[in-house]
């Protein structure tokens, strides 16, 4: 026991060591040995003496428990250590901690702000329980993938009843109708759903009760349920709204029951209600009807039943469908995605452009960091022999370096978190208003949780080569040197110019993918949407169906309300439309030529669906290419008529006169009656003006008069009065009719480019802090080269070298590193942008004039990045450089 004590003792003396379990093995193997021998001299064999000795060593494992206990609050005690010597050194440093602080901080700031936004649009689930379970089912045509169409309330009754995939199904459309009896006529928004909705989506109500399978019964009384904003808002929070009855369309409901707000279902606006679609005046008729698909269906997987499955079981019941109802299926197909996937949409690709981006940013911030501590490990290059020669291994100088890392990291990520506050804030009112769950953005936990491991991971990237450098630097020549020139080794000036030359390149991709995103939304801007919107006010008018329920009281209430506006000083520009270019959703609708071949079965033509009435395209300023424009004369007794835009004209009618050739397409309240050809008008852009016009077929709005209209009115008028003058005169023919979605057009253009334009704002930001990164990193490594060959100038200055001489060797070491940055930035950047090629407009990846702008920018900014530097060189007195440390 005397030799355990001993190694116990042993054990104080040894814990500090690097490898201190391999010490205490060979000490254990030596005093084994001892005892064995003195067991031999007492008579014992040599084995039996070994084996008397492990029996007297046997709390042996006891001891190796202790090691380790003692061995890991040494480590602790030594990360504590360290961390305080780190913070010490780098409160001796202010100016560099303070430049590689902000500089990382711009990096997590920037990547921890857009995480917080793909974290609320991307990554969050929906707002609702199980929300990975719900999918869209839609039906698309077999000839035209991009025709995504809904079901017929017969077919979804016959997938609802005869799916074994799904535990519920259920359909949802969406249209406006008018609140009256409360206040102020207003108008809402009216999700019209099927029974097993509110099943569906597994919510509660906040008071009453949802809308259940009895409602949607023939004869069953109307019933609606509000939403938690309307009924606060509209209603003023009266608990007795409940089993009361309000207009909706001047046709009485029940109120049953009130949604809390969190419950809101995808796209849909704050203030809202739900009415069964049996009982909707729109889409009520349509119930009946097989042939009109109008209802998107929204349905929940079985637990354990996979997509393909799902998927196997939709074709099967279409096929059927197909077979049982050939005329109103043939040549469908059904589909079925996520139900994020229609909340995302187009988002998807922008915000992981804007995340590649900020990585890119990261990076750059990164390298600069290493560059900076690759200078100051230089500067230190004497104190770390000091310490190798005492005795410090190469894993604890690494340890020691890592943990300066470290805490430069916390700072940094503390300092980019501050700044993902403000970022997320200014975000907020740059994020288009149109995106999914923008309201949920924040910086909460998760967000937090992800600054911080992004701040320790980058602490790593960036301590890591310095630090395995520093301590492989040769010790011998790190203390003979006399001069602080000499303490950097060729590797480290290597990397430091590699880190350089790599922060340029990534620069470059950067620069050019925002280079060619500006070019895009310059030309968007540019570009004529095909007519004039400037002083233009938009005003829907949303006819009571219950009311207006016939299309001739449609029409005498439109004709009287634009006599009484053509009336109005100042508004005699005045016209309907349905629907608005640009500002509404276009109505794409099948049409046939009437004398042309018959297409293949579930083959069709497509065109955008308008009807305008007289003056629309003179007061929009659409040219007339061929034939006559609508006249009073086109009504609704006389022949059918209609206009056609340019493009359609070339796609539908290559080669020929498409005057006087009729077309044939049946829409409410058409009838399937032929229309004539009457001219051709100019193309207009009726989505925005980043997308080519689409064929429109143009038709008069006394010949197809429908409830709904925007109208539309040009005047020089401020749109404040223009605006009391219509409300007047609207007033004057129903003082309960409410106008709804009020917008001047040029808005509405704007609004269309909301996403580009925040996309290609936040880019081009990002690619500025890339540019101002890059030309940081190369003003660090030409500064540091300057100091560094401070004796070398001399020596050339003092052999007659000219000022001249000095700035061509500085300059070409700084245009050395942008070409080669360039040089490999370039193919890079062009793939990158590749990968984005889909949201450029009117521009090609390898634009030259983008391509040659953004390294006219590059090299610039690095030659006034090694300005300072050769300024310095340049004023270098030969006598102190020779005298120069």
């Amino acid at each position: 026991m005397r030799t355990l004590h001993g190694l116990r003792a042993l054990l104080h003396n040894l814990f500090r060591r690097e490898h201190i379990e391999d010490d205490l093995d060979a000490e254990v193997r030596a005093h084994l040995d001892l005892l064995a021998d003195e067991k031999v001299l007492q008579g014992m064999s040599p084995p039996a003496a070994r084996r008397a000795a492990r029996i007297e060593l046997g709390g042996i494992e006891e001891l190796r428990e202790e090691v380790r206990e003692v061995r890991t609050g040494a480590w602790v005690d030594a990360f504590v250590q360290d961390f305080r010597f780190g913070a010490r050194q780098l409160r001796r440093n202010p100016g560099f901690t303070a430049v590689a602080v902000l500089t990382l901080a711009l990096g997590v700031g920037a990547n921890t702000a857009i995480f917080s936004v793909i974290d609320a649009i991307l990554l969050k689930p929906l707002p609702y329980p199980h929300s990975e379970q719900l999918y869209l089912l839609f039906q698309e045509n077999e000839h035209d993938r991009k025709a995504q169409r809904g079901w017929s309330y017969s077919d979804f009754q016959e997938l609802r009843e005869h799916n074994h995939v799904f535990s519920e199904i259920a359909g949802m459309g969406r249209h406006e109708l008018t609140v009256t009896g409360h206040g102020e006529p207003t108008v809402v928004a009216a999700m019209v759903v099927t029974p097993g909705f509110f099943s569906l989506l597994e919510t509660n109500p906040l008071a009453g009760r949802c809308l259940t399978p009895e409602d949607a019964k023939p004869g069953a009384p109307p019933v609606v349920v509000l939403s938690e904003d309307l009924w606060r808002g509209f209603f003023q929070g009266d608990a007795r709204v409940i089993g009361a009855s309000i207009n909706l369309d001047k046709r009485p409901f029940t109120v049953v029951g009130i949604m809390p707000r969190a419950f809101r279902p995808a796209l849909a606006q704050s203030k809202l209600l739900w009415i069964p679609v049996a009982q909707d005046p729109l889409f009520g008729p349509w119930v009946s009807n097989r042939n009109v698909h109008f209802l998107p269906l929204t349905a929940r997987l079985m637990p354990g039943v996979t997509v393909t499955q799902a998927q196997a079981e939709l074709e099967t019941i279409n096929a059927r469908l197909i077979q049982e109802f050939p005329a109103e299926n043939t040549g469908w197909a059904v589909r079925m995605s996520p139900l994020r996937q229609l909340v995302v949409g187009d988002v998807r690709p922008a915000l992981l452009m804007l995340w590649w981006a900020v990585a890119l940013v990261l990076l750059i911030a990164c390298a600069n960091i290493a560059n900076l501590l690759l200078a100051r490990a230089t500067a230190r290059s004497r104190e770390i022999a000091v310490r190798a020669t005492l005795g410090a291994g190469r894993a604890r100088i690494v340890r020691q370096l890592l943990s300066e890392s470290v805490v430069l990291g916390l700072l940094g990520g503390a300092a980019g978190v501050a700044l993902a506050y403000w970022g997320v804030h200014a975000l907020s009112s740059l994020l288009p208003q149109s995106l999914p769950q923008v309201n949920t953005i924040r910086v909460d936990a998760g967000v937090l949780g992800f600054g911080l491991v992004l701040s320790l991971l980058a602490s790593c990237a960036f301590g890591l080569a310095p630090a395995f450098l520093a301590a492989n630097q040769g010790l011998q020549t790190s203390l003979r040197e006399g001069s602080a020139g000499a303490g950097e080794s060729s590797i480290s000036r290597s990397v430091r110019r590699v880190l350089a030359v790599a922060e340029t390149a990534l620069a470059m991709v950067l620069l050019l993918t925002a280079g060619l995103l500006l070019r895009s939304y310059a030309g968007m801007v540019a570009m004529s949407p095909g007519f004039a919107a400037e002083r233009v006010l938009k005003v829907n008018l949303a006819l009571p169906r219950t009311q207006y329920s016939t299309p001739q009281q449609w029409l005498a209430f439109t004709d009287e309300l634009l006599a009484r506006i053509h009336a109005q000083p100042g508004l005699q520009e005045a016209a309907l439309v349905v629907p608005t270019p640009i500002a509404d959703r276009n109505v794409t609708l099948p049409f046939d030529i009437v004398g042309s071949p018959a297409l293949s079965a579930g083959a069709f033509r497509r065109a955008n669906y308008v009807a305008v009435s007289p003056g629309y395209f003179r007061m929009l300023q659409i040219p007339l290419l061929a034939g006559r424009s609508f006249d009073e004369n086109d009504s609704m007794s006389r022949p059918r008529v209609a206009l056609i835009s340019k493009t359609m004209a070339r796609i539908y009618f290559p080669d020929q006169d498409p005057i006087g050739k009729q077309l044939r397409f049946a829409f409410p309240p058409d009838s399937d009656a032929p229309r004539e050809i009457v001219g051709i008008v100019g193309d207009v852009s009726d989505v925005g003006p980043g997308t080519d016009p689409g064929p429109m077929m143009y038709v008069p709005f006394a010949q197809s008069p429908l409830a709904g209209a925007d109208l539309l009115v040009r005047s020089p008028l401020e749109a404040a009065v223009v605006l009391a003058a219509i409300r007047r005169e609207v007033a004057q023919v129903d003082k309960d009719l409410p106008l709804g979605d009020i917008e001047q057009l040029p808005e509405a253009i704007h609004s269309s480019l909301a996403q580009p334009r925040f996309r290609t704002l936040l880019l081009t930001l990002f690619a500025a802090m890339a540019l101002v990164l890059a030309a940081t990193g190369i003003f660090g490594v030409i500064s540091y080269s300057v100091s560094r060959r401070t004796q070398e100038i001399g020596v050339r200055m003092a052999l007659g070298a000219s000022r001249g001489t000095i700035l061509r060797m500085v300059l070409g070491e700084t245009l050395g590193l942008a070409l080669t940055g360039l040089a490999l930035g370039v193919p890079c950047a062009l793939a990158a942008s590749g990968l984005f090629r889909h949201m450029l407009f009117g521009v090609s990846v390898a634009d030259p004039a983008t391509l040659a702008a953004v390294a006219f920018a590059l090299v610039a900014a690095a030659v006034l990045a090694g300005y300072v530097p050769v300024r310095r060189a340049m004023r270098v007195d030969p006598m102190v450089a020779l005298r120069h440390e």
